[in-house]
């Protein structure tokens, strides 16, 4: 997906977590948090915070939390021996960052700002985060900026869900199953474009079925059972 494919489709707080993520990395060095719900979006703004124009001239890198605590695992000294572009990098952005443990998280910081002291960190995750950063007052004092990722709204949600749900006939009917798609998912985005694609699925393989609520229901009923 190319940047300007991506900021179609970003949501207005999408964007919004974009420009001020984007803007905090402007002077570095710089530690900023990027949190919310799983499924909201923060790997997807992470993406689209190294494709924003202004910040192309430097050497972005992404990591994901668990390739970093494998690294931790078998290297041991995060300080010493990562790869050229990780040790290079001017800015770090890093999913899934509430996996790290107490500690790991000072430690990670902490070697990567030895190895470039002008780095500019990028820490994304669930709320756990938000609760290990607290803990540490001296990583705390670094953070320039919490940037917080919230569900969709029902106008969010609509937009995402628009093009899938055709076989929902009447725009009354669509706007119905639109809002139960919505419910259910709690406006998270991940589970919202699941729930339109099952239905997708279920009305293209039943032609001539009007999709309704209850479909969204059942839908969901099976996608639960499945997980268990």
């Amino acid at each position: 997906m190319t940047a300007a494919q991506r900021s179609l489709r970003l949501s207005l707080a999408q964007q919004a977590a974009v420009a001020r993520v984007a803007y905090a990395l402007e002077k570095l060095p710089s530690v900023v948090l990027l949190c919310g719900p799983a499924g909201v979006g923060k790997t997807f703004v992470l993406k689209s915070v190294a494709d924003t124009a202004y910040l192309q001239p430097r050497l972005i890198a992404i990591w994901r939390c668990d390739e970093l605590l494998e690294d931790m695992t078998r290297m041991g000294d995060l300080t010493a021996k990562q790869s050229v572009d990780r040790r290079q990098a001017d800015i770090l952005l890093i999913d899934d960052s509430h996996l790290l443990e107490d500690g790991q998280l000072s430690h990670l910081v902490d070697g990567c700002r030895k190895s470039h002291p002008s780095v500019g960190i990028v820490l994304a995750g669930e709320g756990r985060l938000l609760s290990l950063v607290s803990r540490d007052s001296r990583l705390e004092q670094l953070v320039r900026l919490r940037a917080i990722l919230p569900p969709f709204s029902l106008a969010e949600s609509s937009l995402l869900v628009a093009g899938s749900l055709v076989a929902a006939g009447s725009p009354e009917n669509r706007a119905a199953v639109t809002r139960t798609i919505h419910e259910i998912a709690a406006g998270i985005p991940a589970l919202v474009m699941r729930l339109a694609d099952l239905a997708e699925m279920l009305t293209s393989s039943n032609a001539g079925h009007v999709l309704v609520p209850d479909d969204i229901e059942t839908l969901y009923r099976r996608l639960s059972l499945n997980a268990a």
